[in-house]
């Protein structure tokens, strides 16, 4: 009962009702605490977590896992041919997985512009998305997303094939959780928590490196096509973490949008952070310059236009700390300048 209600009782209720009312509203609420409590390990887990998954031992198989869809898959054996549809999965695969259990990675996986680990990639087979050659391999074990063609995993689902779909990227807690499902997946829990363990290090030094008395500057990222990226991605997270504004995000933006020129002279973010591949960050940044709103905008002027490998500003795997490292470097480090394009 409420606060409001106990003090609206009329006055000529006797002493002895009023006392066991306040009894019910004390035990009332002492129900409540007691069954909070079931919930506390749940708010302990990061809020981004998606997947369910059942534990049934230490080492041992069959293996349950849950996606975001509620699809269910039952592992029953450690795998031994896995096959990666996703750069992401490829890069983490190859960080924690046997080269000899993958059956074969994305065409991507061998892309220097994209991928983190094109040499170890060679070594070992790849697909595209064509569900005859993915189910020509003979996998136990097949890891999507949700940005794989819809046709390609609704057609790989529908033979039966084990296919286990991602679908959250937001941030690196999402990250970290996706770490952990493919290790728990594959029978290697150790290595997908020494990954997950070295990212929160390498983080919790990104951010010590950072002047404790660094204004917060006002960042946005922006592509060639006019989109910048707001709220519920990776980039917002990534300016949160190294203590900046995200300035879509402050203005309304969710996700990826389309913005204007106008809004770019409106919002005069303190930096504009963009994209490329390596060799081409003095071509992109002239590119963004010949913008007229970018180009009179105060980050314009100023050359305060912080270009970011691919390979580090669109992962979306444990390399992402890279791409955190680099923005916190080109934010902070006093010898920053246009003049000098970045390198790696």
């Amino acid at each position: 009962m409420s606060f409001t209600l106990l003090m609206s009782i009329p006055s000529q209720k006797s002493q002895g009702q009023t006392h066991l009312l306040f009894v019910f509203l004390i035990i009332g609420l002492i129900v409540l605490v007691i069954g909070s409590l079931e919930w506390l390990p749940l708010l302990k887990k990061e809020p981004s977590s998606p997947y369910v998954i059942t534990e049934t031992g230490t080492s041992s198989f069959p293996r349950e896992l849950r996606d975001a869809a509620g699809n269910t898959l039952i592992i029953p054996s450690r795998p031994q041919r896995i096959v990666s549809q996703t750069l992401a999965t490829d890069e983490i695969l190859l960080a924690i997985c046997p080269l000899e259990r993958i059956a074969a990675v994305t065409t991507l996986a061998r892309d220097e512009k994209y991928s983190n680990v094109v040499e170890e990639a060679r070594t070992i087979g790849q697909v595209g998305e064509h569900v005859e050659q993915i189910l020509g391999l003979n996998p136990d074990l097949i890891f999507v997303a949700n940005y794989n063609r819809a046709e390609t995993v609704e057609l790989l689902q529908t033979t039966g094939a084990p296919v286990f779909r991602f679908a959250h990227f937001r941030n690196v807690a999402d990250i970290k959780n996706n770490i952990k499902v493919i290790g728990y997946a594959i029978g290697e829990e150790q290595r997908a928590a020494a990954i997950v363990a070295q990212m929160e290090r390498d983080i919790k030094a990104i951010r010590a490196s950072i002047p404790a008395d660094a204004e917060r500057l006002r960042v946005m990222s922006y592509s060639l096509g006019n989109y910048t990226a707001g709220r519920y991605t990776t980039f917002d997270n990534i300016v949160n973490i190294v203590g900046a504004i995200n300035v879509a995000t402050e203005h309304g933006i969710e996700q990826h949008a389309k913005i204007s020129d106008e809004q770019i002279l409106v919002w005069q973010p303190d930096f504009i952070v963009t994209h490329a591949a390596q060799g081409e960050f003095a071509q992109v940044r002239r590119q963004l310059l010949e913008n007229p709103a970018i180009a009179a905008s105060e980050a314009g002027k100023a050359g305060r236009i912080i270009v970011i490998d691919n390979r580090y500003f669109l992962s979306v795997s444990h390399y992402v700390v890279y791409g955190i490292k680099r923005l916190a470097e080109k934010l902070w480090s006093p010898n920053f300048s246009l003049a000098v394009p970045s390198k790696l």
